[in-house]
């Protein structure tokens, strides 16, 4: 699996990375880290092509109180339904409710190597 390499300059702000002029391209367990990342980022109908593509994330993830079954579903399944994703092997959400923020920790196994990933979510 490849892909046209971004680079993540900031939150919600990725830029194409060129190398002398060309577009760099990312393979291996690195597209698929940023395959991930962009999956999770992406809000459901968000994506004018196809809406029924991203995280239910006003629906499900930042309410008051969100369900920690729901939680565990949803992001399982984006997680394992990103193409170069064989094996989830590590998963936890820790919901910190003072700073009103949640940290999605995972490894995941590709056929590249095992990948470690950890991303905070945002407010709710």
């Amino acid at each position: 699996m490849s892909d046209i390499k971004l680079k993540d300059t900031g939150p919600d702000n990725w830029e194409i990375e060129l190398v002398n002029g060309d577009l760099a391209l990312t393979t291996g367990s690195e597209s698929v880290r940023q395959h991930l990342k962009q999956r999770l980022q992406t809000f459901l109908g968000e994506w004018f092509l196809d809406a029924r593509i991203g995280v239910p994330y006003y629906e499900h993830i930042l309410v008051k109180n969100p369900d920690p079954i729901v939680l565990d579903t949803i992001f399982k399944s984006v997680i394992l339904n990103t193409p170069g994703v064989e094996k989830l092997n590590e998963f936890d959400i820790d919901v910190e409710s003072s700073t009103r923020t949640m940290t999605l920790i995972f490894s995941v196994e590709t056929a590249a190597g095992r990948i470690d990933f950890s991303e905070v979510i945002g407010a709710f």
